[in-house]
């Protein structure tokens, strides 16, 4: 099955509970993508599970990212892992679908940090280093025990200004951590580099061709390119709403609906209107292309 799985977090209080409620109901959400802020215990996730229960929700994606994975910075890397090892003790407790897991390797998702190249120890092309790759084979290793004991699948996140950029790698890194529970956090868009922006139906074929038995859930945008001015030499590709841009939403869901196995669809990064218009339009091409969404 498809199932659409907005983020949504579900908070502690009464009021953020009703604004949980009334957000799954505009967006027809029995799915759910959320993770847990830091200062919650297992009897807050026991509280929160008893809740979705009670409303028939469940939990798909749950993603709350830190960015010492893979870091040079022993102790940025150590606390990464016990970060990544509670969100998968919480999801388990919960019932989650997935726990998403980002290579970001410190310092380039960091706004606090100075901006440019000379600066940032580990942005490109460091970023990219086979030194920096090992680092993040090692971390997700590291990890899979974890995985393995609260029997919940891991789904590795990609991006092309991060160690895990392209279909390659991630075959490189299945065959090197050889997991049953190391999945693929699908997010084309993130893995759109200028040259493919007019062949995103190539590149999701290829996906899914080559890691479709790994993709466990999916990241929904879509891709645009534009320049930042009126006449430009240099354009940039950027992410915008579903529906905005030039990804092949009809191939994508095709793709999907072939699967096995359960996949969840989180329209991310986007205000409320936004992502309730993509959601609409990615249930829009889904009816046109008979395609069945939950």
């Amino acid at each position: 099955m498809i199932l659409m799985s907005p983020a949504i977090h579900v908070g502690k209080t009464a009021e953020e509970r009703t604004a949980f409620l009334r957000k799954a109901g505009i967006m027809e959400a029995k799915t759910v993508s959320m993770s847990t802020p830091a200062d919650w215990s297992d009897a807050d996730i026991e509280v929160a599970k008893q809740f979705l229960n009670d409303h028939g929700i469940r939990v798909g994606e749950f993603s709350g990212f830190h960015n010492g994975f893979g870091s040079a910075d022993v102790g940025d890397y150590r606390s990464a892992l016990e970060h990544h090892r509670r969100q998968l003790r919480h999801a388990h407790i919960l019932g989650a679908h997935c726990v998403g897991v980002a290579i970001l390797v410190g310092s380039i998702w960091n706004e606090e940090l100075p901006k440019t190249f000379a600066e940032r120890d580990e942005t490109t092309p460091q970023m990219w280093s086979e030194e920096t790759w090992g680092r993040c084979i090692a971390a997700v290793a590291e990890l899979i025990p974890s995985a393995e004991e609260f029997q919940m699948d891991v789904a590795m996140h990609p991006h092309i200004i991060t160690p895990l950029g392209s279909v390659e790698q991630y075959k490189a890194l299945f065959e090197a951590v050889p997991s049953p529970r190391l999945k693929a956090l699908m997010d084309p868009v993130n893995m759109t580099w200028p040259h493919m922006f007019f062949n995103t139906t190539e590149l999701v074929n290829q996906i899914f061709d080559e890691l479709g038995d790994k993709v466990t859930a999916l990241h929904a945008k879509d891709v645009t390119m534009w320049s930042a001015q009126p006449i430009s030499i240099i354009s940039r590709v950027d992410e915008t709403p579903p529906g905005r841009g030039g990804m092949d939403y009809a191939t994508i869901l095709r793709r999907l609906d072939e699967l096995e196995h359960d996949v969840t669809v989180n329209v991310e990064h986007f205000a409320e209107a936004d992502t309730i218009a993509a959601q609409q339009y990615i249930r829009q091409v889904a009816r046109e292309i008979g395609v069945i969404l939950h």
